[in-house]
């Protein structure tokens, strides 16, 4: 039994780049530690541990970190796109092709969202729903307009740090459309591809960068740093964290800024 177990454990880690939900599903089962959320302590002082409750919290505490902008708060942005008005990103092409291989890439051991297509089954049938995610993904771009199931998702408050009964203390994920995401992908590609393509992206960008990295941007820093001291100069160093970046986003001010990288239109 132990030379069965110590085998299993090994298949396990081995296996861990191609069947990470596996490994972790082991790890979690065999782990003293079992995450639990609530009591949630709320803004009159009062201890709440219903489920209905606490989620109703969280609801109420994640709507309120977005932010509401007004366009009258608008500043004039000089643009960053120095190409032709042809060569600007406005409109995407969705063929049958890039739809299979980006089906191709969906791992079926990944949680569906809040419509319940699960991603197993999407694998399993991507020969046969090539066409109809085809259909629905190019409508969906030629008309500008998200379909409301995409919209749709399963929130899951994240514990991150402090105390556990406090709202602010944990972070939203959602679980969201698979086929939504195979449009994000496609949609991404294509965004990624006009800015690298005209120079728009600077190179010590590393997050959300094909190749970059955590690791790679400070092995750079960490040369340059050591190459400082080694010559006798001085090194200031400030970090900057911005608190809930992604949620906090403006998105009229989003969509200014990538009108002035030459993305606009439908896109």
């Amino acid at each position: 039994m132990r030379r069965a177990k110590k085998s299993f454990e090994k298949k396990l880690a081995t296996n861990i780049n191609t069947d990470r939900k596996s490994f972790f599903a082991y790890a979690t089962n065999r782990s003293q530690a079992k995450p639990v959320i609530g009591p949630l302590v709320g803004s009159d002082g009062n201890t709440v541990a219903q489920s209905h409750e606490m989620a109703e919290m969280f609801n109420a505490y994640f709507v309120s970190v977005f932010t509401v902008d007004d366009r009258t708060t608008l500043t004039s942005v000089e643009p960053a796109y120095r190409g032709s008005e042809q060569d600007k990103l406005h409109n995407i092409q969705a063929d049958e092709e890039l739809v299979k291989k980006k089906l191709d890439c969906i791992r079926s051991n990944k949680a569906a969202g809040a419509d319940d297509m699960s991603p197993r089954l999407l694998v399993e049938l991507k020969h046969e729903i090539t066409f109809p995610v085809t259909m629905i993904i190019r409508s969906s771009l030629e008309s500008g307009v998200v379909p409301d199931a995409w919209k749709s998702a399963y929130v899951t408050p994240v514990y991150k740090k402090g105390s556990k009964s406090q709202v602010h203390n944990y972070r939203p994920i959602s679980l969201t459309s698979q086929i939504c995401k195979v449009s994000e992908s496609i949609i991404r590609d294509a965004v990624v591809e006009h800015l690298e393509s005209h120079a728009l992206v600077n190179g010590t960008q590393h997050g959300f960068r094909k190749g970059g990295s955590c690791l790679a941007n400070l092995l750079q820093f960490l040369d340059k740093v050591t190459q400082a001291i080694n010559d006798g100069d001085c090194i200031d160093i400030i970090y900057l964290d911005f608190a809930k970046a992604f949620d906090t986003v403006a998105h009229n001010r989003l969509l200014q800024k990538l009108d002035m990288y030459g993305i606009g239109g439908k896109v």
